[in-house]
């Protein structure tokens, strides 16, 4: 390899062990041809000590500047070139762990606490064999992720298809019916206070307050505590008022 920086030297040698031998080590599932999201290795990187830093600029210098070249960058992509990407995808040996583990997005946890754990459109679901392993993979994408716990043996029983991805992942393309998953509950939502009445405005200075209900009528507005007799004896001064005018 010709020179290149220390900094790019530790990063190549990094990478060629994440990509080119133990992605499931950090929890990364290689596309076909040993692709892996830029964003995807970025995560996993910054969770080391020395590669907190890491940008994508200094993968794209890598590739670049490394002779013989070591990493392939293209578009949002990237894959080692020496060594080759390896291939960890294989049938279990044996029979499946009792559990295995999944850390989910509280924004879901109410949808799989009903409905159980099903894989987005084309994707397969990432299912670790640690519970640590689990919420170091929830973290990339909640800062509080739910862990849910699979009983894997179990669901294989019943005909769901899982296989292992090196020593550390396993992945499913089926939907994990509830009846297999323990988790907590999903936090009860608490009712929303009702809103306050807004205080009428007070009548601007100047203004002059009719009483419609009174006016027409003669009467009270309805719930208004008046004398009965006051208002009777007014009713009847204004019809005396209305026939004098009326001779």
């Amino acid at each position: 390899m010709s020179r290149l920086p220390r900094e790019l030297e530790n990063l190549a040698r990094m990478l060629a062990y994440i990509l080119g031998r133990r992605p499931d080590e950090f929890g990364l599932v290689l596309e076909a041809g040993g692709w892996v999201q830029i964003k995807q290795l970025l995560q996993a990187l910054h969770e080391e000590p020395g590669y907190t830093r890491t940008r994508r600029e200094d993968l794209e210098r890598l590739a670049a500047l490394a002779s013989p070249p070591v990493l392939e960058a293209t578009g949002e992509r990237v894959r080692s070139l020496n060594p080759p990407a390896p291939e960890l995808r294989r049938e279990p040996a044996g029979p499946l762990p009792s559990s295995l583990y999944l850390a989910i997005s509280p924004k879901i946890h109410s949808q799989v606490w009903e409905q159980g754990l099903k894989p987005q459109p084309g994707r397969e679901l990432i299912l670790a064999r640690t519970p640590e392993m689990a919420r170091r993979l929830g973290k990339r994408r909640a800062n509080a992720p739910v862990l849910a716990t699979v009983a894997a043996q179990a669901a294989g029983r019943k005909g769901l298809d899982f296989q292992a991805y090196g020593e550390e992942l396993f992945l499913t393309a089926a939907a994990i019916p509830r009846e297999f998953l323990t988790l907590p509950g999903p936090p009860k939502e608490l009712p929303q206070p009702k809103a306050a009445a807004k205080p009428k405005a007070p009548p601007t200075p100047g203004t002059v307050l009719l009483d419609l209900p009174q006016m027409l009528t003669g009467k009270p507005e309805k719930g208004k505590r008046r004398d009965e007799a006051a208002w009777k004896s007014g009713a009847r001064a204004l019809r005396k008022k209305q026939g004098k005018r009326g001779k």
